[in-house]
């Protein structure tokens, strides 16, 4: 578990610091502002995505629930982060800056919502079969030790 935890911790940094650097010359505060809005959209978005995979799971305990829960959101969290917030970031910057056009930036926004769009299946997948994974493990083990 401590494992997870901390390679979830480390995807955040290098996250934050992908953010950081595509968002260029904007200035500190609306960095950390558009890192800690970022953070939480993507948070939300997996909150929501894990919500619709676990309804139909039957875990053997609230606690067990609640703990793969927490750790799942946790690390798929961390990695929306860090495939949407990085070119989220450096679109942002090339618009405010005025280095790219109104169409190139529109064609980019489409690309980002397609692949937001195919990682939610992706992903809701991974999900649902990381769950199930695990609960499998768990009654293996529960198994064995009886």
């Amino acid at each position: 578990m401590t494992v997870i935890i901390i390679g979830a911790i480390l995807i955040f940094v290098v996250s934050m610091i992908w953010v950081w650097h595509n968002l260029g010359n904007i200035e500190k505060p609306r960095k950390i502002a558009f890192i800690i809005i970022g953070l939480l959209i993507m948070y939300g978005f997996t909150v929501v995505l894990y919500n619709m995979t676990n309804s139909h799971i039957a875990y053997p305990s609230e606690e067990i629930q609640k703990t793969v829960s927490n750790t799942l959101i946790l690390v798929f969290t961390g990695l929306n982060a860090l495939i949407f917030l990085p070119f989220t970031a450096n679109l942002v910057d090339k618009i405010l800056e005025e280095e790219i056009e109104k169409q190139q930036a529109k064609r980019r926004i489409i690309i980002l919502l397609i692949i937001l769009v195919v990682c939610i299946f992706m992903e809701k997948g991974y999900l649902e079969n990381t769950q199930e994974g695990i609960i499998n493990i768990y009654n293996e083990v529960q198994n064995a030790e009886k």
